[in-house]
């Protein structure tokens, strides 16, 4: 459904993996980190500081703004990716139910009905996913701009945003 961008959540400690294209975002409580095709590391913590290679990166309070935001950003991926599933699981629950209800009343129009419901519900999530997937490629941009030593940890291209949308609605049609 979301193309180019999956979303794989780990069960334990709250850790998650952001996958895109070949290089994943890996999403942690207290930091956020990306590892560049060549293997170099940049963390990101939840106060905006930044170390690229296992080095600190001094920043202008401009550029800890746009690291502090794409932490945040990437948490509420994660977070919208976690009620996206739960939506596509309450989904599958209701149209399930409804099937029952549908035989038991002997009206097929119960379970139309109630799948399109639900569709409806798991859309609008997948559109709130695929708009932070937007908003934090945006943040991502900027802070290549403002520090280019950034630029290898820039895991989401347009593709990657144009996709999820482009599939979640072609799912649908």
């Amino acid at each position: 459904m979301i193309g180019l961008l999956t979303l794989g959540l780990s069960a334990c400690g709250g850790d998650a993996r952001i996958n895109l294209d070949g290089q994943t975002i890996h999403v942690h409580a207290d930091r956020v980190s990306i590892r560049d095709r060549g293997g170099d590391m940049a963390e990101i913590e939840a106060n905006g500081a930044l170390r690229i290679a296992g080095e600190s990166v001094a920043l202008t309070s401009a550029q800890r703004m746009l690291t502090t935001r794409y932490f945040t950003q990437a948490q509420v991926i994660v977070f919208d990716g976690k009620q996206t599933g739960w939506a596509g699981a309450h989904m599958a629950g209701s149209v399930v139910g409804s099937l029952f209800s549908a035989l038991f009343h002997d009206d097929s129009r119960i379970i139309n009905d109630t799948a399109h419901a639900q569709a409806a519900r798991l859309d609008g999530q997948v559109d709130r996913l695929c708009g932070a997937i937007g908003a934090i490629r945006a943040t991502q941009d900027q802070l290549v701009a403002r520090l280019p030593a950034f630029a290898p940890y820039a895991a989401i291209d347009p593709r990657s945003v144009k996709s999820c949308f482009v599939n979640a609605h072609a799912s649908n049609s």
